[in-house]
């Protein structure tokens, strides 16, 4: 194998149109499955073969456009995260930029020449959202370089979304607590100005309240935005909040208009794997898909587990996916919960944990297909 000789291991291969450098991972990294690989899940008889796409050293998120995908690797010898990415035409290669002490949250969406790119913030500090700035990447160019977004208005920006001359990101609020951690933009580059997008918070009836004093406390709470994407103008977004018990809900918004509600849920008990949410929403054409990470009884024709999900934004139909993505809602030995998972053509590229220890590793997989199913949500 090529070992990229006299490159610093850090900065691998620029570029994604590396030949022979394709599914080789950098010194240190962790070896890729072998081409055509598969993953012993699902292992449900008659279900379509799933691919093994990468083993990977710590769990991670994933994005997709285009019928591209991209994720990080960590490479425990140099404690530090790559920006892997697999092309239209199925190659895996890491990207040509500096690594990362913390994993990429990174977003791809069209650039205005129409090619795939790629956005991501590098923090001080990931964890707390300190000293963020965004960064693009042309993905298809061969000496691919970061470009750093001069987003006016300063601040620590993150969790960014593209769609062209477009960015959505958060940005974070300093002391703003529960109550109002981020704001929420859309920016056009060049442009002067940021377009907010006024962020829901909770309400509650006096009737809910009345019932439940301990409501009134949480009452004009915006909670965390876990996670973002963007079509056109049109963001989708995941909103934690806090209330007696927690709710998660699914949003999609424009600049100038007031969120518009998906679905819901009181996270309870949570899911095994910690709170009921939406996992990686991804706008594609007119539906918006999710992966909705807990037990659902009332729904008709679907069997009440964590399930991939998709609404149609125009017609309000719902589908789930006619697949076992893997993801155990048990506590046997080797189960793990699912990281993320979004559209590729016509099927699904996820990750999924080796165990619910996310330092325990966890797998890229591929689906070339997936079937879906009308669902109808019981009155609520």
């Amino acid at each position: 194998m090529e070992r990229f000789q006299g490159r610093d291991p850090t900065r691998l291969c620029a570029g994604v149109a590396v030949a022979a450098a394709l599914a080789v991972a950098g010194a240190g990294g962790v070896a890729l499955g072998a081409a055509g690989q598969l993953s012993p899940l699902p292992s449900e008889p008659g279900l379509p073969q799933v691919q093994l796409l990468e083993t990977l050293a710590r769990a991670t998120s994933i994005s997709s456009y285009g019928g591209w995908a991209a994720w990080s690797r960590y490479d425990s010898t140099h404690h530090a995260y790559q920006l892997m990415v697999r092309n239209a035409h199925g190659e895996l290669a890491p990207i040509g930029i500096a690594a990362s002490p913390q994993p990429f949250e990174v977003s791809l969406g069209p650039l205005p020449s129409g090619k795939v790119g790629a956005v991501y913030a590098r923090c001080v500090n990931a964890v707390q959202h300190e000293g963020c700035r965004l960064e693009q990447l042309a993905l298809e160019s061969a000496d691919a370089r970061e470009t750093r977004l001069a987003v006016p208005g300063g601040g620590s920006l993150f969790r960014p979304a593209l769609w062209k001359h477009t960015v959505a990101f958060l940005r974070a609020v300093p002391h703003g607590g529960e109550r109002h951690p981020v704001e929420m933009f859309e920016w056009t580059a060049g442009a002067k100005h940021l377009q907010a997008l006024a962020l829901p918070s909770n309400s509650f009836t006096a009737s809910e309240i009345s019932e439940i004093p301990e409501l009134a406390a949480s009452e004009g709470d915006v909670g965390e935005i876990t996670a973002l994407a963007l079509n056109g103008t049109q963001v989708a977004y995941t909103r934690v909040a806090p209330a007696e018990e927690a709710i998660s809900n699914l949003w999609v918004q424009r600049p100038g208009h007031q969120a518009r509600l998906i679905d819901s849920i009181e996270t309870g008990g949570g899911a095994a794997y910690g709170t009921r949410t939406y996992l990686a929403p991804t706008i594609v054409g007119s539906w918006l898909y999710a992966y909705r990470q807990y037990h659902e009884s009332g729904l008709a024709g679907a069997d009440g587990n964590p399930a991939w999900v998709r609404y149609n934004l125009h017609t309000n139909a719902e589908q789930q996916a006619q697949v076992n993505l893997g993801n155990r809602e048990g506590f046997r030995e080797g189960d793990g919960p699912l990281d993320a998972v979004v559209p590729l053509g016509a099927g699904a590229i996820w990750t999924l944990q080796n165990s619910r220890t996310a330092e325990e590793g966890a797998r890229v997989l591929r689906l070339a297909s997936v079937k879906w199913k009308p669902i109808k949500r019981a009155p609520r």
